[in-house]
């Protein structure tokens, strides 16, 4: 009569897979996917070990096994469980083995999930637009002489920065999304690079719009004054300043290891607050603190302004009626606090309650909401402004005439 011991074996042998389970289920060192993934193929498995070296190659680059997890990864506290089972080797996990069930799609040798397929789009349609609307703006604006006038020329200094997100930037992070070794496969320097050019944009992009309030502000309080304090070669002296300062404030990321990191959830290379953080609030005292407050003072003191107008005189009165400028740079600057507010709510939140919001597709979500921000330029201004959309399609009209007239 067979005992319990051995009955019990008799159970294990014909439903093997349980004893693995059990094994990886008492490993607290293993997450959750891990767990409910992780299905353990033993004839597999020897079929795989008896193969020579070079049909292995083979068979695993084939996709039949993507990844092979050895026994030493689980070489953790088992909660004292007595043994490790006898297949050593190797386990080999159903990300590989139904890696074909799976539907997944292979984009330059590598397999791509759908979930993966999604990020790439988002990033592909976000570049697209950032490319597209900054190039239309500054050609419109440079080919107009009408919208040469000094808001024309900081949103030029915009569209700038935001082509060159569109071009230096979210490119990286569609390899990023189909490689997930590129930050250990390629030198930090990389990285730093990037986290540089980040710096750099989003200081150009909050001086100009401090300075696109301070020239409202001057316009609607002091509009005698302003044609002698406002011009031409001033504005272009001060986006010129713009640049400068932002390219010389953030060369210590170039120079320190420690200054970026890799942002596994929006694929990006990010400043690293935490082990540098004096450099961190240099920046806030030179370049967020004091665009925000002078922003936040323009714009509330044009507001106040603009709700008592019989204060003003009946010229200036005509001008501000037929000036939509105030209302278009109001909108940008509004579409950009708004696309990065949800993100910064959600940092102020982990950062006053101590926790950890770890979702990865609203991580990426919100990242990518505010990057995709300066593509509501182009829109607002294609909405707000008449001038701009004849402009665009005299553009438009030239190009296609001129191509008419090239044609035998």
């Amino acid at each position: 009569m067979s005992t319990k011991y051995e009955k019990q074996n008799d159970f294990r042998q014909k439903l093997p897979w349980l004893e693995e389970w059990r094994f990886l289920a008492n490993n607290h060192t293993t997450s959750l996917i891990d767990v409910i993934n992780v299905k353990l193929t033993k004839n597999e498995e020897s079929e795989l070990n008896e193969l020579p070296v070079e049909s292995k190659n083979e068979f695993i680059n084939n996709g039949k096994v993507e990844q092979i997890i050895t026994s030493s990864t689980f070489r953790a506290p088992f909660n004292n469980y007595p043994t490790v089972p006898s297949h050593q080797n190797s386990i080999a996990t159903n990300f590989g083995i139904a890696d074909q069930s799976a539907g997944l799609i292979s984009i330059f040798g590598l397999s791509v999930s759908s979930e993966k397929l999604a990020y790439i789009s988002v990033i592909i349609l976000i570049t697209a637009l950032l490319i597209i609307s900054s190039v239309l703006t500054v050609a419109v604006i440079v080919t107009s002489p009408q919208l040469k006038d000094i808001i024309g020329y900081y949103l030029i200094s915009l569209s700038v920065s935001d082509l060159l997100c569109g071009t230096l930037i979210t490119p990286v992070s569609i390899y990023a999304v189909l490689d997930e070794n590129w930050p250990t496969a390629y030198s930090e320097i990389l990285c730093r690079i990037e986290v540089y050019i980040e710096l750099v944009l989003l200081s150009v992009v909050l001086y100009i719009f401090m300075w696109i309030s301070v020239d409202r502000y001057i316009l609607l309080t002091r509009p005698g004054r302003y044609e002698a304090e406002q011009t031409l070669t001033r504005c272009k002296c001060w986006a010129m300043f713009t640049w400068v300062t932002s390219l010389v404030l953030c060369c210590p990321v170039l120079f320190n290891e420690l200054q970026a990191q890799y942002d596994r959830y929006a694929f990006l290379c990010v400043l690293d607050c935490t082990k540098m953080m004096p450099y961190a609030i240099t920046m806030a005292l030179l370049v967020i603190i004091p665009s925000l407050i002078c922003i936040s003072y323009s714009y509330f003191s044009i507001f106040i302004t603009l709700r008592n107008p019989d204060e003003l005189e009946d010229t200036y009165k005509g001008q501000l009626q037929a000036d939509r400028s105030f209302v278009i740079t109001f909108f940008i600057i509004l579409t950009f606090v708004i696309s990065w507010m949800p993100l910064i709510i959600v940092r102020l939140t982990e950062l006053i309650f101590r926790v950890i919001i770890q979702v990865p597709s609203l991580h990426f979500t919100l990242v990518w909401l505010g990057i995709g921000s300066g593509f509501w330029k182009f829109v607002i201004y294609w909405m707000m402004s008449a001038k701009f959309r004849n402009a665009l399609k005299s553009l438009f009209l030239l190009t296609w005439c001129d191509t008419e007239q090239e044609l035998p």
